[in-house]
């Protein structure tokens, strides 16, 4: 058998090689959709991000987040990696919700794709490439009849409080909570510090036993704040107050609590200005001793000075009165 070896001409190769994936370099750009995307509860939408130019994204690592959600709900809501979905990382209330265009990704489409959306998928959403860089943030709003708008929560500054006293944590939604049907929770660092279900608040966390509360009262009025007694350095950080509307539907927000030593360097001040108020009042004495000390010896001068201008005559006196008498004895003086 005769084997005839075919070169294949330069158009040939050429043509080979345009159907190749491009390398991705540092050259490449991220572009999503910059317009706010509003779409009914129940819809579909694509969150449209893909690389120019063009370049395959198969292998890379592409992260779909919701940096809004953080620290309260930790997690991904898609993550693709080395040509696998990685489903342990992703959020709950995406589970079988969420993909990306698998036979799109080597053209660099990494577009996600999120079905029967609701209220709570509202937010903004952020790809991020890690491998070049490269991110963009499209934000989503889901609306329905009661909606509950993404700033569902009143506006509030980081509290700040003294070691040993007590401190409430604002949380007042804008939408209304049922005291029977809503569950509450308090979070801090992955731990359910307080929770409110069925009208009955429980404490989940030793540390946090007993210090805890809030008030079934205020809750009815979209009022659940936490209250924190007897506030210690190891409570400082983030906390997070969320409001489960039902199963895939869940509110937070993020309260900021910085615990200080004040009250102890309060106490240490005051000490330091009492030891202060001592030295010195001992200075004042010394002075005062110096001073009449002074005016003493000034005092002691001056009579004995006086005393002796006082003898000087009698002096004087007493020379004259020796002189003549010598004249008398007829004494050389």
């Amino acid at each position: 058998m005769v084997q005839v070896l075919i070169c294949p001409t330069t158009a040939t190769l050429m043509l080979l090689l345009s159907t190749l994936p491009a390398a991705l370099t540092g050259n490449n750009t991220l572009k999503c959709s910059t317009e706010k995307i509003t779409v009914s509860a129940g819809d579909d939408v694509i969150l449209q991000c893909r690389l120019e130019p063009p370049v395959s994204a198969e292998s890379i690592r592409i992260e779909w987040t919701r940096p809004d959600l953080l620290p309260c709900i930790r997690g991904s809501v898609h993550t693709h990696e080395d040509g696998r979905f990685l489903y342990e990382e992703q959020i709950s209330s995406y589970n079988n919700r969420t993909r990306l265009f698998a036979d799109q990704l080597i053209n660099g489409n990494v577009s996600l794709k999120v079905s029967r959306v609701t209220p709570s998928d509202t937010g903004k959403y952020r790809c991020y490439l890690p491998s070049i860089h490269q991110e963009a943030v499209i934000e989503l709003s889901v609306g329905h009849d009661g909606f509950v708008p993404p700033d569902s929560f009143m506006e509030h500054k980081p509290v700040e409080a003294v070691v040993g006293s007590d401190v409430i944590l604002p949380c007042v939604s804008k939408f209304n909570i049922n005291v029977d049907d809503h569950i509450l929770e308090w979070n801090k660092d992955d731990e359910e510090i307080y929770t409110v279900q069925d009208g009955r608040g429980s404490t989940q966390v030793d540390d946090y036993k007993d210090r805890t509360s809030v008030s079934i009262d205020e809750f009815k009025k979209n009022n659940v704040s936490l209250k924190l007694s007897g506030v210690n350095e190891t409570d400082r950080g983030d906390y997070c107050c969320c409001i489960k509307l039902d199963r895939d539907n869940i509110k937070c927000t993020k309260v900021t609590l910085d615990v200080t030593k004040e009250r102890k360097q309060h106490e240490d001040k005051q000490q330091t200005k009492t030891e202060a108020d001592s030295i010195g009042s001992l200075v004042g004495i010394v002075a005062v001793c110096l001073v009449a000390a002074l005016v003493g010896f000034v005092l002691w001068k001056y009579r004995r000075c006086d005393r002796r201008r006082t003898d000087k005559p009698n002096m004087d006196w007493n020379l004259s009165t020796n002189v003549k008498r010598a004249q008398l004895l007829n004494l050389d003086v």
